[in-house]
């Protein structure tokens, strides 16, 4: 039989005083959201593994790994890279064991052979870039014919961009020929707008404006575009035949939404 312990009994805290019953309180609910964390990655780690284990193979590389690097097969050789020097990483995640590697630039994948990779992975990265759509088509000519492209993004129900307008396939188009720099404010002014009030107090009208200018001048690191699963999911398929690739499974895990792209031609 399972033994009974004294605290498990209702009449026991009947007799303890209120401030060791809101400590009490306060401490299983920070046990609590500590174990949901853990296992909410749990199951994310997990399902990013078996798409990797489907699909990677070969060469390839990461951008933007930061401290928590896509899983990869052990047959599989990655080059991992980032805008930012590995000291400036390690401060941005307030982490001493990122991923260390080169400079790759994400949107524009400068300096990386065309043709030449089996696979590209941008987990969680691409919401960051003023020029999302240029990030795939650039990242498409570095693969090979019948490479793949796994992107991670966001599902902005589930994070701090919940409140902000999803952005359009139109906007999208609109940063691919332009480069995405004329309509950095405006995402600027959407996240003072909508984000910052959840953690910090809501910036007047006139302040708000201000604010944003600040964000871009100092380029705060933010979510420049917003997406929930179906929206980013329809935006590839129209996208698919323009760039020259197949959307060969997506899936969705908690906050996330995985999306796996083959370049034509294998």
């Amino acid at each position: 039989m399972t033994e009974t312990h004294a605290d498990e009994m209702v009449e026991f805290w009947l007799e303890r005083p209120h401030r060791e019953l809101a400590n009490v309180a306060a401490a299983l609910h920070r046990d609590r959201r500590r174990v949901e964390d853990k296992t909410g990655l749990n199951e994310v780690v997990g399902a990013r593994t078996l798409i990797s284990n489907a699909f990677v193979n070969g060469v390839g590389i990461e951008v933007g790994a930061g401290n928590r690097p896509f899983p990869v097969p052990s047959m599989a050789t990655v080059i991992y890279g980032d805008i930012r020097d590995n000291e400036t990483l390690r401060n941005h995640f307030a982490d001493r064991n990122i991923t260390e590697g080169g400079f790759i630039d994400a949107e524009t994948f400068a300096g990386t052979k065309l043709n030449s990779l089996d696979f590209i992975i941008s987990a969680h990265v691409i919401e960051h870039l003023a020029n999302p759509f240029g990030s795939i088509r650039e990242g498409l000519a570095r693969l090979k014919p019948g490479g793949v492209y796994i992107i991670a993004v966001p599902d902005m129900r589930f994070t701090t961009d919940r409140h902000r307008p999803p952005t359009s396939f139109d906007h999208l188009m609109e940063d691919l020929r332009t480069g995405g720099e004329p309509t950095l404010l405006a995402a600027y002014v959407e996240h003072c707008r909508y984000v910052h009030p959840l953690s910090q107090p809501a910036f007047a009208d006139f302040e708000l404006m201000p604010a944003a200018e600040n964000g871009l001048k100092n380029r705060i690191d933010i979510h420049v575009h917003t997406w929930m699963r179906e929206t980013f999911s329809e935006h590839l398929d129209r996208l698919s035949a323009l760039f020259g690739f197949e959307k060969c499974f997506e899936s969705a895990i908690r906050n996330e939404a995985l999306f796996v792209l083959r370049k034509n031609g294998a």
